[in-house]
């Protein structure tokens, strides 16, 4: 009901007769609300109960896979350690043949030179450039150990790169 006229019946001294806005019959003394209509009925609640076992366990889903996404991204966890970690790498052998070499470029724009082969406890000691052919000496855990020369008459740098960073060409 009107909050004007609940407050203009309570404070005028005469009593003034309410009807129903919906069926227009007189209200009893209080004036809330109408014996024949009822009170009036608020909006249905959505209850929990109502969810169907699929839906829950969809949400129970959701919920954990955004946690493990998040927990990942905060603690930086390296997946593909997590993942392999029970398969060993079989390390890389190189046939030495007269007719054929291996040789190495980076795939990426610029790839750090790292001194160790992680990326929290190491330095960078040089990037390297997009097509950029190195000399891979050993590899590591998703690491490679390569020699890079960065031009004439310049010393050659050795450290470590992502192997994910390196393609192989055979010529």
């Amino acid at each position: 009901m009107d909050q004007i006229a609940l407050n203009s019946f309570r404070d005028e001294p005469e009593h003034k007769y309410l009807y129903c806005d919906s069926c227009n019959s007189l209200l009893p003394e209080p004036g809330f609300y109408c014996v024949k209509c009822e009170p009036p009925k608020g909006p249905d609640s959505f209850s929990e109960a109502d969810l169907t076992f699929s839906q829950a366990m969809l949400r129970i889903a959701l919920l954990t896979l955004l946690f493990v996404v998040i927990a990942v991204f905060r603690l930086d966890i390296d997946m593909g350690q997590v993942v392999s970690s029970g398969s060993k790498e079989t390390p890389l052998k190189i046939a030495v043949d007269e007719d054929f070499k291996i040789f190495f470029k980076v795939n990426t724009g610029l790839a750090n030179l790292r001194s160790l082969p992680n990326v929290k406890s190491s330095k960078i000691i040089d990037t390297i450039s997009l097509g950029t052919q190195v000399e891979v000496v050993g590899t590591e855990r998703g690491w490679s150990k390569v020699i890079y020369k960065p031009g004439p008459g310049v010393k050659a740098k050795t450290g470590w790169i992502a192997t994910k960073l390196l393609d192989s060409e055979i010529k």
